[in-house]
């Protein structure tokens, strides 16, 4: 069983504790319960009635790997250094607004949950050792930047959550492409319209379809305000990049879903079959893929959105201008 999912495993087990009945007040003159074990610390109920955290003897704070505090607190906690050996910190729920953040004393977090906490901006991670971090959520935030380039140190990042951020621009996307073991990004904003900027060139995609090749990676995105078309090269550059690169690019991302409303690209005659042939790769399930299921374009109409690998979409696109010009 994967790291990832022994902590997943593990903190439904910690919510569980937090609803069981021998929880006991802890800190005085506030509503906290708590749970205090060797290894972890939870509180519950605490309604953000707390400016820090509790410190308790140097003994048991270094032991403490485990930190659960939800929306327990009311700025970020000072005294969080105290706890240097924290490898899973939820602070999910706080209110920390566009406060002071500094993640530079946990070295050793491998999960880390600031959903729910009212930040506008995304902490600079690339400034801070957190070469073990696997598991980041920052959803359900006021964050409307998202900068790849915060990402680029988190060498063993595999899941990152950004969704029901109201998101509309993202820069350096390919930083957070090239992660090695960036297995899953949820993308899925409360925006209607994202802007990319500084795209992949055709050269960083055909590094990047290498290093995929050579990894057999797969790379979920899950996204309702960017197209795939968006991202990848212009159909025009499609012949700069081998054939096979561009299936490993598209069978890397096939489990991925770009679902979009408001910034479908019309389809193109010509464009749809250069897109066609790369995804033909040899995979009998290839039309039950999520990126075959969600990539669209927008036909002549404005109202009817086409699936771009579907080789019907091509047919239909040219009876369509039969039709017209009848």
């Amino acid at each position: 069983m994967s790291k990832v999912h022994q902590l997943l495993i593990f903190l439904c087990f910690l919510s569980t504790l937090t609803n069981s009945t021998n929880i006991s007040s802890c800190i005085s003159n506030t509503p906290c319960k708590c749970i205090l074990t060797e290894h972890s610390f939870i509180l519950n109920n605490c309604l953000h009635s707390l400016p820090d955290l509790p410190i308790f003897n140097p003994n048991t704070s270094i032991n403490i790997t485990t930190i659960i505090a939800q929306y327990a607190l009311n700025r970020w906690p000072l005294h969080l250094c105290t706890y240097s050996n924290i490898e899973i910190l939820d602070l999910s729920g706080s209110n920390f607004d566009s406060q002071y953040i500094d993640l530079s004393c946990l070295t050793q977090l491998i999960h880390l949950n600031l959903s729910n906490t009212s930040m506008k901006k995304i902490p600079n991670f690339d400034k801070y050792s957190l070469k073990y971090l696997q598991i980041l959520d920052i959803s359900n935030n006021q964050i409307e930047i998202l900068d790849g380039s915060f990402f680029r140190l988190l060498n063993n990042l595999s899941i990152l959550i950004i969704e029901n951020n109201p998101l509309k621009e993202i820069n350096y996307f390919e930083y957070l492409l090239n992660l090695s073991y960036l297995k899953f990004i949820n993308l899925i904003s409360s925006s209607s319209i994202m802007t990319i900027k500084n795209l992949l060139t055709v050269t960083q995609w055909i590094d990047l379809a290498h290093k995929w090749n050579n990894s057999n990676k797969t790379f979920i995105i899950r996204t309702n305000t960017f197209s795939l078309q968006s991202i990848l090269p212009n159909p025009e550059q499609f012949q700069l990049i081998s054939l096979d690169l561009m299936k490993i690019i598209l069978k890397t991302l096939s489990n991925s879903t770009f679902t979009t409303l408001f910034s479908t690209p019309k389809c193109n005659c010509i464009y749809i079959r250069n897109y066609q042939q790369i995804f033909s790769f040899n995979n009998y399930h290839k039309n039950l893929s999520s990126l075959f299921q969600s990539t669209t374009c927008l036909m002549p109409n404005g109202i009817i959105h086409a699936r771009l690998f579907d080789q019907r979409t091509f047919t239909d696109l040219n009876l369509f201008k039969i039709h017209v010009h009848f």
